[in-house]
């Protein structure tokens, strides 16, 4: 089985869909602890997460958050074409797909179906950040 069939939002495409999607795509395993990406630089990537947990944290902010396998992040800094909106590093082991900005933009254009499950996602990701900081 193909473990990119896991990711939510690729998940909706056919396999030939998602073969496309992923061809300009770059794996890179990031070891415990390793910097993925630091708040305020820019977005080159959307990052696909396919195994291990990511830290998530915020500059000024107690809150920090953990992505797991299927989750995603990098989309907003690139869908509004500014720089990371938090610091993301590798909790264990961390394997990503990492996704080039343009490709994403173009991809997104191409496969609107992606949009709906990263949107849901980053609702999920919103009401948690609300609950979490009460």
């Amino acid at each position: 089985m193909d473990a990119t069939a896991s990711i939510p939002i690729i998940a909706g495409l056919s396999a030939k869909a998602r073969k496309e999607v992923l061809k300009s795509a770059r794996e890179r395993t990031f070891a415990p602890g390793e910097l993925v990406v630091r708040q305020g630089e820019p977005a080159l990537h959307l990052y696909l997460i396919v195994a291990g947990t990511a830290r998530v944290e915020r500059e000024g902010e107690a809150w920090s958050g953990r992505l797991r396998a299927g989750d995603f992040f990098g989309e907003l800094g690139i869908i509004e074409d500014h720089g990371r909106t938090a610091t993301v590093s590798a909790e264990d082991e961390l394997t990503c797909l990492m996704l080039p900005a343009w490709e994403f933009r173009a991809l997104l254009k191409e496969h609107p179906e992606m949009a709906l499950p990263m949107l849901y996602a980053v609702i999920a990701r919103l009401h948690r950040r609300e609950h979490h900081a009460r």
